[in-house]
């Protein structure tokens, strides 16, 4: 794993529209079948770099369930989809996020139907 932090965060406009800014803060460059543990609002996930590509998130049904996670489909007002990772506790944040920024859940892949 190779890790290059950003001495200086590099801002930008994720959304025109809506004026949202992003700070980009550094990259982590992962080794096949290495695995890194992201902790986010005292919750974590983990990625796991594979010969195939990615393993993206931890199980949606077990591991982020237990973590208090939601997981969501969605798609952005310029047709892209994401997969997004929703605290629990701040689903009232998540559904102004999405009103403000037009996003609509596909699909709740959590859910078992």
């Amino acid at each position: 794993m190779r890790v290059k932090k950003r001495k200086i965060k590099r801002k930008f406009v994720a959304n025109k529209k809506t004026n949202l800014i992003i700070s980009n803060v550094g990259e982590i460059s992962l080794g096949t079948n290495e695995h890194l543990t992201i902790n986010v609002l005292n919750k974590k996930n983990e990625i796991c770099a594979m010969n195939w590509g990615l393993y993206a998130t931890s199980s949606i049904n077990s591991r982020l369930k237990k973590e208090g996670f939601l997981t969501a489909l969605t798609k952005n007002s310029f047709n892209k989809f994401f997969v997004m990772l929703i605290d629990k506790k701040k689903i009232k944040n998540f559904k102004s996020y999405c009103k403000v920024e037009k996003i609509k859940v596909i699909k709740w892949l959590d859910k078992s139907n």
